[in-house]
């Protein structure tokens, strides 16, 4: 069976025993869909709903609008339930190296979703968490960071590096990031993740 008809098993399976919109149950309990106020406090529900939609005009390629609502959901869910995910974050000279796993298969197979999503938007230039600098920051550099990722079994192995002294920093905060991600899900989630003092920004702000 191959990887994409794996994950839509998954899906399926999760969305199959809920009670709609998107919040299904799997059969390992595993609840998918969005959560509400998912914005850093501050932030509006308008005021996120109008970037968010800028966003989306800004593609040109209404497909985008589905990919986007699904990539959500999927991230949502991992928050949910990212006391059954493990990560080992390893720095390297030029980047970073992470594995991620669960012993759970269908967190598994929101990882196996999740990953490859977020590589493709990072190389089709396609963003996300405007609010958050750390984000914009690493997909206006994206041209200079190499990924490589790889399924296992278990999860997700990604190597994620740079030429550039600038943007391994960048690189390496980020990592920790997702690792607060794992660590803390939701409460971390809705918090701005700092830039380095050392990163030499390339965006305003």
């Amino acid at each position: 069976m191959s990887k994409q008809n794996t994950v839509q098993g998954v899906l399926t399976g999760m969305r199959r025993g809920g009670g709609g919109g998107g919040q299904g149950r799997g059969q390992g309990g595993i609840r998918f869909g969005n959560e509400p106020g998912m914005r850093p406090a501050g932030m509006s529900l308008a005021d996120e709903e109008s970037m968010e939609q800028r966003m989306l005009a800004g593609t040109g390629d209404t497909d985008k609008r589905a990919r986007h609502q699904h990539d959500q959901e999927v991230f949502h869910t991992l928050l949910r339930h990212h006391d059954q995910i493990q990560r080992e974050l390893t720095r390297l000279p030029d980047g970073i190296r992470s594995l991620t796993t669960s012993a759970n298969p269908e967190i598994v197979g929101l990882l196996h979703d999740h990953v490859p999503a977020m590589h493709h938007r990072l190389e089709e230039n396609f963003g996300l968490r405007f609010w958050d600098p750390a984000f914009p920051e690493i997909f206006a550099q994206r041209e200079k960071v190499r990924m490589e990722v790889t399924l296992v079994p278990n999860g997700v192995l990604v190597e994620e590096t740079s030429e550039d002294p600038n943007v391994v920093i960048l690189i390496q905060a980020h990592g920790a990031v997702i690792n607060l991600f794992v660590q803390r899900g939701f409460a971390q989630a809705q918090e701005v993740s700092p830039l380095p003092d050392n990163y030499q920004r390339v965006l305003g702000g």
